[in-house]
């Protein structure tokens, strides 16, 4: 069983230690931050995300207290009650256990129950496709493709555009 709790300082360095090839940081970040990644680069986007009110990191612990997975919760628009989640990203140590699709189900029940949302979105690059499916295990639709592509070495992904939509959430 997973629990979400605030992003805190002393999750950094760990959460830091998740993104260790540039290939898993370039599609977890985009390059918003620097590679390698550092804990005091997630302190410092805390720091800039609580001077937002429309934005907020979150930290899933598993049933020892321990970080195994992170996201941003951010544009919270709340006359619209539309939120997008981004910089996801799970202990590498614990990928394909179902943690990812635990977190997200939790994610959704903040933003739905919590927040009061009925709109979810999210952005995934077209090559992730286990996260995809995840996402779509969970009740997030396709509903565009970006134009712009991200090129890593050589390669070209493309970003789909992805909701959920309170009334159609696997919830």
């Amino acid at each position: 069983m997973l629990r979400l709790r605030p992003y805190k300082p002393c999750d950094g360095d760990k959460i830091a230690g998740w993104l260790g090839d540039e290939r898993t940081f370039a599609m977890w970040s985009a390059y918003r931050y620097s590679y390698p990644l550092t804990g005091g680069q997630l302190n410092e986007r805390m720091n800039s995300a609580m001077e937002n009110p429309c934005e907020w990191m979150m930290t899933a612990l598993d049933e020892s207290g321990e970080p195994v997975g992170h996201f941003l919760l951010r544009n919270a628009d709340y006359e619209r009650n539309t939120i997008h989640i981004g910089f996801i990203v799970i202990d590498d140590s614990m990928r394909g256990m179902g943690y990812g699709a635990q977190m997200l189900e939790l994610a959704e029940k903040y933003c739905f129950e919590v927040l009061g949302m009925n709109r979810i979105t999210l952005g995934v690059y077209d090559i992730n496709e286990r996260a995809k499916h995840c996402y779509e295990k969970l009740g997030f639709k396709e509903y565009a493709v970006e134009d712009a592509d991200f090129e890593f070495q050589g390669e070209r992904w493309r970003v789909i555009e992805m909701e959920c939509l309170k009334q159609e959430a696997a919830l």
